[in-house]
Parts: structure tokens; sequence; C-alpha cells
């Protein structure tokens, strides 16, 4: 990255592409090390809790590749403003380990995603990734899509939050 440029949006544009393209598309976490600022945050739609630091963006990244070996995810469109970075993808791969709540059914997936980034400098310092969990679970056969399965889960989730939140009385 040219440290006088013109045009720094560009800079994070091509930061964040660096990082789907050359890290998350292949772990190699060098990369990670070099574009991930340590003190990173991450944030998952739909994933209970954020990752805090570079260690546990590249832990998770790391595991998730070594579960699903052929994961690609294709940079479809880029647009920066001042500090952030979004990127449309899209995201295929056939598990071949468990993985969460992901197993190997035999069947592979394809899914949007858009991924927002904040940067700092020459660092990404928060990200946000928003995957069609629901549209990969079903391909691979594990969710059904019934509405009365997406009730229980959101009256789940609802249910555990409640459960943590501090007592005020």
């Amino acid at each position: 990255m040219s440290a006088a440029s013109n045009r720094p949006e560009e800079d994070a544009a091509t930061l964040c592409r660096r990082y789907v393209e050359e890290f998350l598309g292949t772990g190699d976490a060098s990369v990670a090390e070099e574009l991930l600022d340590e003190r990173v945050v991450a944030h998952q739609l739909g994933v209970e809790r954020d990752l805090l630091g570079r260690d546990a963006v590249v832990e998770q990244i790391l595991a998730f590749r070594n579960a699903v070996p052929d994961w690609t995810l294709v940079v479809e469109d880029v647009a920066a403003d001042g500090d952030t970075v979004m990127l449309r993808l899209t995201a295929r791969g056939t598990p071949e380990h468990a993985w969460g709540k992901l197993v190997p059914t035999g069947k592979s997936f394809e899914a949007a995603a858009f991924f927002a980034f904040r940067v700092e400098g020459d660092r990404i310092v928060e990200q946000w990734n928003l995957v069609n969990l629901a549209g990969v679970g079903r391909q691979l056969g594990l969710m059904p899509p019934t509405p009365r399965a997406l009730v229980a889960m959101a009256r789940h989730r609802l249910s555990r939050r409640l459960d943590r939140r501090p007592s005020t009385g």
C-alpha cells in the first residue's frame, strides 16, 4: 500500500480484499498477522459472541478451513467510504469435518455473504460478517426450513441471552 495515496478508500479496499483472498481464501496466517490489528474485533451475525483479538480470529478461520478445506470466497463487489469497506462475496465449500453445528453430509453449499471492515492506518481493526447461515444449513440438509424451527431457535437464543443478563435487584 502506498503511504502517499490520494485515495485512502482504495488502499483500505485493497487491504480488505487481500485479507479475504490471501488469508481467508488460503489460510496463510502470515497475511492475517500483517493485515489484522492485534486487538481486532470480529462480529458474526447469528453467533453468540464476538471474537476478540487477532489470535482468536486466526484460530477460528484455520479451524473452519480444516473443516471445509475447499472453502472459497469470491469477491463480487467492493465499496469503500473513509475507513469502512464493504465486500459482497459468494462463499462455497463442502464440509469434510465437524465444526460447531456444521457437520459433513456429503453436500456442498453456496451462500451469499457480506463483510464490512473498519480500517485504521494499514490494519483491520473491526469486521462484521453476515453469511446466509440458514441457507447453508438447508443446502447441507442440516436445517429444515420450517417456521416452527425458526421460532424455536429464536426462543432458545432469547432465553439464553436473558439468562446471562445481570440481575438488577
